[in-house]
């Protein structure tokens, strides 16, 4: 292992790229020095893999030696090239005491699944999959048009010798996936962080029990009650804990989360937590409170296609037709997949106001609440996926 700090590239193709990376000198102590974490990337908008890799400044700071494997598409790690990423893997974490893989949603999914082949002795994945190949998980609704593209080659489910699995309870695809990863391995721990959100790792960063928790891993004495009392203890000054209960309540009691948005800000303003005050001001009727909220949005991150979509209906709102049109083809582009078909919904109904026909549009909002509620849902929404591009 290089002690310069100086990252080095231990594997490349156009969907995987496998980089290993020191502690800076005089940082590693001497738990860290004997472990390595291996990383795994999440679900990305940004197609490129020269990004820097999940969680990478965390471990880099704490001191930890790390290997990361970043990903290009949203694919689930079903690339033919994924044995020798990891085989390169398995290579640069040979002699280290302890290997621990490490993800959240789809990275979590590979931090379960291939951590033996990484040799992990334990895995970390926050609000993993167990599968979301349609064979396995028929349920699953999320991502379906990059589903739609992946062709999924999964060995059965062989977990690492110690797996710790955070999720939210009240995510309710996010609990059942957990299930069943607790079915398929007795040596899986589930652990619930109510109102989590998905995925839980914001909340447990912002509360230090995720940097309590890896640490303690590594050094072999972790106990996952410590992590709830930490998240208990620190939950009110989380933003985004304030965030998902906003969220939660803003159907029945939109003053309630906007109070709760307001809360949020006030510890860190970040970009969805304006735009989603900025929404939901002009779902009350109150676009001009919005407006600068959206300004602000943007502003702080030109590139959250969620609040770039939030913006395009407060325009629609206050009569920009032509403005709402162009927001949505800002967010569309570079776009692909689940996302991409997100961005075309918006664009085909706000097409059909623009054009005066109300009728039109109330029937496609009828047909997607309907979809939404039947099971062949995710069928459909995969079916629609093989188209965009």
């Amino acid at each position: 292992m290089r002690e310069d700090g100086v990252q080095e590239e231990l594997f490349r193709s156009d969907n995987l790229l496998v980089r290993r990376a020191g502690a800076t000198p005089g940082q590693r102590s001497g738990a860290s020095g004997r472990a390595v974490i291996v990383t795994f990337g999440s679900y990305t908008t940004e197609d490129t893999l020269d990004r820097p890799a999940f969680a990478e400044d965390f471990l880099r700071k704490a001191g930890l030696d790390a290997v990361h494997v970043i990903n290009r598409r949203n694919r689930w790690y079903q690339h033919s090239e994924r044995p020798a990423a990891l085989a390169a893997v398995a290579v640069a974490t040979r002699g280290y005491d302890r290997v621990i893989t490490y993800g959240s949603s789809m990275g979590g999914y590979a931090a379960l699944r291939y951590a033996v082949a990484c040799g992990a002795d334990t895995a970390i994945a926050l609000s993993p999959q167990f599968s979301v190949d349609p064979r396995v998980a028929p349920w699953e609704t999320r991502w379906q048009a990059d589903v739609a593209r992946t062709r999924f080659a999964e060995p059965p489910y062989a977990g690492a010798p110690t797996a710790y699995v955070f999720y939210d309870p009240r995510q309710a695809l996010d609990a059942r996936h957990a299930a069943m990863i607790a079915d398929a391995s007795s040596a899986a721990t589930a652990i619930p962080i109510p109102f989590g959100g998905h995925p839980v790792g914001p909340l447990l960063v912002e509360t230090g029990a995720l940097q309590r928790a890896i640490h303690a891993i590594v050094a072999g004495d972790f106990h996952p009650f410590a992590v709830r009392q930490q998240v208990r203890r620190a939950r009110r000054q989380s933003q985004h804990q304030h965030f998902i209960l906003a969220r939660h309540c803003a159907p029945r009691r939109p003053a309630t989360a906007l109070r709760l948005l307001e809360r949020a800000a006030a510890i860190e303003p970040e970009s969805h937590i304006l735009s989603a005050q900025a929404a939901l001001l002009d779902s009350l009727g109150r676009p001009a409170d919005a407006a600068p909220l959206h300004r602000a949005a943007l502003q702080r991150t030109p590139g959250n296609i969620h609040a770039r979509i939030a913006f395009a209906a407060h325009q629609e709102i206050t009569g920009d037709h032509a403005g709402a049109a162009h927001s949505l083809h800002l967010a569309a582009k570079g776009q692909s997949g689940s996302m991409l078909l997100f961005v075309r919904l918006r664009q085909m109904r706000l097409w059909l106001r623009r054009h005066r026909l109300h009728a039109a549009d109330r029937l496609v909002e009828r047909a997607i609440a309907r979809s939404s509620r039947s099971r062949f849902h995710a069928a459909l929404l995969r079916r629609i996926g093989t188209h965009m591009r």
